[in-house]
């Protein structure tokens, strides 16, 4: 099973990046092959609204989106989007990679995915609701209604007992409907 980690916080070590590192540990614990990728760190670049995608199939934007982020899109079973919360929603890189996707419309139908947000306790809500409703766009499986982390200062994130914890949960059942999807298959 392979499961893709994407983060949307431009902060290196950030709290974002530290309650997603408790869901893919326990991930790769449970067997899983992770991989974290960071969307603010690559070149992801926002959509045209150019259409190409929908004559083609493909994107005409060549990025890092087009050739690194969306093969491993296509290869995971699972998917976790985390991003902090800016102004009640998703960051800018979280926003750009979600619109990017469009070119792969019916091609992450049923793979099963999860959200990580982290903030100051306003707008949590809504940004895990925009995760989740990206997901849902796709046709993939939601199984937990995510993870909502508050926290603003530096490492703080893991100071969030029940974050932590429903981090843990989230990647426990993110595997265990993955599995079942797998097996149903062959």
């Amino acid at each position: 099973m392979r499961a893709l980690g994407v983060c949307g916080s431009p902060r290196a070590g950030g709290n974002t990046e530290l309650i997603l590192g408790v869901v893919m540990s326990e991930l790769r614990a449970l067997g899983a092959e992770i991989e974290v990728v960071n969307v603010c760190r690559m070149d992801v670049r926002p959509c045209t609204s150019c259409r190409t995608c929908v004559e083609t199939g493909r994107c005409s934007i060549d990025d890092d989106m087009t050739r690194v982020i969306a093969p491993k899109l296509l290869s995971a079973d699972v998917l976790v989007v985390a991003s902090p919360v800016y102004f009640n929603n998703v960051s800018a890189c979280t926003k750009a990679f979600i619109d990017r996707t469009w070119c792969l419309r019916g091609r992450l139908r049923d793979k099963v995915g999860g959200g990580v947000v982290v903030g100051r306790g306003y707008g949590l809500e809504l940004a895990l609701a925009a995760i989740h409703s990206f997901m849902l766009k796709h046709e993939m499986v939601l199984c937990h209604r995510g993870v909502s982390c508050r926290a603003y200062e530096a490492g703080e994130a893991l100071s969030d007992a029940r974050a932590v914890s429903d981090a843990r949960r989230l990647a426990r059942r993110l595997y265990e409907v993955a599995s079942a999807l797998r097996s149903e298959e062959r």
